[in-house]
């Protein structure tokens, strides 16, 4: 045990691998495992403009009874590891009933909340803003069936060698390239799929990036990826790959929220 005690003044530590001891700790240390957890601050930020072209003000759209954006604050606010959910909107309406479901609001520049912007630059605006957390945890709303158990595992990932993490979903496709009025295989022979090498896809649900990352400018990849460092990936079944777009992406997603029973 002593070594996590010593952990408290050691800046690159591993945060989780102590709280993962202090689980099966004695109680003599609790002192020393909360003060290493305020060492590391982890804050979620919820990027929710106003506009959008494919469902209307989409982001307070009611699913299951209540506003979309609701399922990534309640989530956020769940984590044992997040300290505070933020909400990034340029929109009066979406702050005040994100305020109301306990989500601190970041008020966005109306230039940020256009078509053409990237959610890069809406959450380096959000660095800025909270003064530079260690880590930023991106909550996208239309991922509204993760939850705080998902963030917490992929949190989990990120250790003092990792500079991100990234939610995806597996996916083994047969895939197509269109070059003008002719399509070409992007493979070369077809296999039985449980022999087909594995790729992944990314689901939108999480993104864990160091405040770094913003500081830095390193927007090639977006979402917060450094295009130079080590990249994880959290493995999420594929319910998690729906992104809500569609009203048929709505009432998917409800169906799923029913039988589970998840309201």
């Amino acid at each position: 045990m002593e070594k996590y005690i010593y952990a408290i003044y050691e800046k690159e530590y591993n945060l989780i691998e102590a709280v993962r001891t202090y689980r099966f700790a004695p109680t003599s240390i609790i002192i020393s495992i909360n003060l290493l957890k305020k060492m590391t601050e982890i804050v979620a930020v919820i990027p929710a403009r106003g506009g959008s072209k494919s469902i209307p003000r989409k982001n307070i759209i009611h699913l299951s009874g209540k506003p979309l954006v609701f399922y990534s604050i309640k989530a956020g606010l769940e984590s044992q590891y997040i300290s505070e959910v933020f909400v990034s909107t340029e929109d009066s309406e979406i702050a005040y009933i994100s305020a109301s479901f306990g989500a601190k609001i970041i008020d966005r520049p109306t230039e940020l909340a256009d078509d053409n912007t990237s959610t890069f630059d809406v959450i380096k605006h959000a660095e800025k803003v909270l003064h530079s957390p260690d880590v930023i945890v991106v909550l996208q709303p239309t991922s509204p069936l993760r939850s705080a158990k998902e963030i917490d595992e992929a949190i989990e990932l990120l250790d003092p060698k990792t500079d991100a993490v990234i939610g995806v979903c597996e996916t083994k496709q047969y895939r197509w390239t269109k070059h003008g009025s002719f399509a070409y295989p992007r493979f070369s022979n077809r296999l039985p799929r449980h022999q087909m090498q594995k790729e992944y896809y990314e689901n939108g649900a999480i993104y864990i990036t160091r405040s770094v990352t913003y500081r830095n400018n390193d927007f090639i990849l977006g979402m917060g990826i450094p295009s130079k460092g080590n990249i994880k990936l959290y493995k999420m079944s594929a319910k998690f790959g729906i992104d809500i777009d569609t009203k048929m992406d709505l009432k998917l997603t409800e169906f799923i929220m029913q039988s589970e029973n998840t309201l």
